[in-house]
């Protein structure tokens, strides 16, 4: 069993899959697995994912090159990707973005001395060959985190730039879900960290490209925001059926309601978010938010008392 599985699922990603190799091929960690996977790329990506294999006959007999038979989108080629995978630990590597050379090594040893399920590093935006700025790990208390993430927009909610114990995953069903790309590292995310102990380094260890504009979930169409409403629902169904006590409620509630606002900003109709999310609100804020989108106030004005509670909620929990 190797020690770590790293997943890159291909899509469109000519322009940057091989500086993207190249970094995951040079770790200073010698035992990993890396598992591809070929989403029906139309481009020449995985012709130069190849070549660029060559280049690294050390490394060619730890890697495994999946094609699928049609396109199933990002959260299905991550889930081809975590069945083929062996390893005890795993990470989630995008085939446009990179890693620094010593990101794994790094990760492993923190994940054997603390334990952890989950090791959060640190990571820069890359943009025109060089990184433009740092965002730490987040060194919230678990509650707090958790909180944070059911709230939306308040912190990353990133599926890369962590290593998770491969038990954890398997232990709890977690895994990435076809048919759901746009917001699919929410859907993964939200519910895994709900029974993880998290560990953080401040180390940067992931680049995260942001000059690609022909990602997998870069434009904001219908499906996209359908997808966004899925996730929202089977985390939203996750925390119902877990949260016993009732502990991440009124965060779920938060969470909710912007898949309302969302559907609102981009002139969908709130039936479409009713038609997926069948989790019933029930915070008077947060329901309020909801029946005044649906007698037409504007966005801007519904925002005001929106996040005007959502800040004043997070302040609550920061005391608890």
């Amino acid at each position: 069993m190797p020690t770590v599985s790293i997943l890159v699922p291909i899509y469109g990603v000519e322009k940057y899959i091989e500086q993207c190799a190249e970094t995951l091929f040079q770790q200073s960690f010698a035992d990993i697995e890396y598992v591809f996977v070929n989403d029906c790329t139309k481009d020449r990506s995985v012709e130069i994912l190849q070549q660029t294999i060559d280049r690294f006959p050390e490394r060619k007999s730890q890697v495994i090159l999946i094609q699928h038979e049609h396109n199933k989108g990002l959260g299905g080629a991550r889930h081809t990707a975590f069945a083929a995978s062996r390893g005890r630990y795993i990470m989630h590597v995008d085939s446009d973005d990179l890693l620094p050379l010593d990101a794994v090594e790094k990760l492993v040893k923190a994940a054997e001395k603390s334990g952890a399920d989950i090791v959060d590093g640190g990571f820069a935006d890359w943009e025109n060959g060089q990184t433009t700025l740092f965002h730490p790990a987040a060194h919230d208390s678990h509650r707090t985190y958790q909180r944070k993430l059911l709230c939306q927009n308040i912190t990353s909610n990133r599926i890369w730039g962590r290593i998770y114990r491969r038990d954890l995953l398997e232990n709890h069903g977690i895994y990435s879900v076809e048919g759901i790309d746009y917001s699919e590292d929410y859907a993964v995310v939200a519910r895994v960290m709900y029974f993880a102990k998290r560990y953080f380094i401040d180390d940067v260890v992931y680049y995260y490209r942001k000059d690609n504009i022909t990602s997998y979930t870069h434009d904001i169409s219908e499906k996209n925001l359908t997808s966004h409403f899925k996730a929202c629902q089977l985390v939203a169904s996750f925390i119902e059926q877990h949260d016993n006590k009732g502990i991440y409620r009124t965060a779920t509630d938060i969470g909710m309601v912007n898949a309302y606002r969302v559907a609102a900003e981009q002139h969908l109709p709130l039936e479409k978010v009713d038609s997926i999310c069948t989790y019933r609100v029930t915070h008077p804020v947060c329901r309020l938010c909801i029946a005044l989108l649906r007698r037409g106030w504007k966005v801007k004005h519904v925002n005001l008392l929106y996040l005007l509670f959502r800040r004043i909620y997070n302040l609550q929990i920061f005391r608890r």
